[in-house]
């Protein structure tokens, strides 16, 4: 398998854990969702682990580099979550879709990765594509101050740092279903300290019709985060990136096939889709 195909997977598992775990917000809390879902998948990957022959010897610098990507991988989901609650989902994933630029910069600077114009112009179109899908102003009533657009930049710029970081990792140890269960463990260990909080216990709402839900949003992440660090071990930051960030795509397409009648396709979301295919085209060509 490609890199760019992992990377395409891990966008479709994305967006199903996007669509899943919304269905479940019906009856229960983001906060339950964040729980049960980061157990789910880092239990189904340590006990892949464990089933295909253990623990492997590999450096400490390569566990540290994904000790510190579950971390930030974490900080990205609690920016995110400021910046809906701040500004509104459509300025907050519309800002945060544009973390492959950072990702990219990184990779060029530190991993000495090469930008072809073809790959340069997909990951612009790539780009475009999502802030034009995501971008939604009629849909966006409630006003915020400039100063709160660093929580969704804060979350593009800790998503996009995420991979190189990764990348380096993996060219220290190719170990991608290990890194990925040290990562989702890394992860949920600081939100499992959180729960001697009794203000975080009060935001955990178990209800058995959110539960199937929540619980394949972990079977979800368990895939798509396996198949990013698989892309990421034998693709380049710059070509991983910006594949990865198609998701929102996803999730409009699924939206769009099991509710019809709540979300329509219109000219603009048309436009997006070219922008985003083509982009996903030149990456793949370059």
């Amino acid at each position: 398998m490609t890199a760019q195909f992992l990377a395409l997977v891990t966008s479709f598992f994305y967006a199903s854990c996007f669509l899943a775990s919304r269905r479940g917000l019906v009856y229960s809390t983001p906060s339950t969702a964040a729980y049960v879902a980061l157990a789910v998948n880092t239990s189904i990957l340590w006990t892949i682990v464990f089933l295909t022959g253990g623990v492997p010897a590999i450096p400490l610098a390569a566990t540290g580099c994904f000790v510190v990507g579950g971390l930030l991988q974490l900080g990205t989901r609690l920016f995110a979550y400021h910046g809906v609650a701040r500004l509104g989902a459509s300025v907050t994933s519309t800002v945060q879709s544009t973390n492959p630029l950072f990702g990219t910069a990184l990779a060029v600077v530190f991993l000495h990765e090469t930008v072809t114009p073809l790959l340069l112009f997909g990951t612009g179109s790539v780009v475009f594509g999502i802030v034009l899908l995501s971008w939604t102003p009629h849909q966006q009533q409630q006003a915020y101050r400039t100063w709160e657009l660093i929580f969704p930049f804060a979350a593009a710029l800790t998503a996009g740092v995420n991979h190189p970081i990764r990348r380096y990792g993996l060219t220290i140890a190719n170990e991608p279903l290990f890194l990925s269960a040290v990562m989702g463990l890394s992860a949920l260990i600081p939100l499992l300290v959180n729960l001697a909080s009794t203000r975080a216990r009060e935001r955990i709402v178990f209800d058995r019709r959110a539960m199937p839900y929540f619980l394949a949003t972990g079977v979800f992440e368990a895939v798509g985060i396996w198949a990013l660090v698989a892309a990421l071990g034998i693709g380049n930051v710059v070509v991983v990136g910006p594949i990865v960030c198609v998701a929102p795509l996803w999730v409009l397409l699924g939206t769009l096939l099991f509710s019809r009648d709540i979300e329509q396709v219109n000219l603009q979301t048309g436009i997006a889709t070219i922008f985003v295919i083509t982009g996903i085209v030149a990456i793949y060509l370059a």
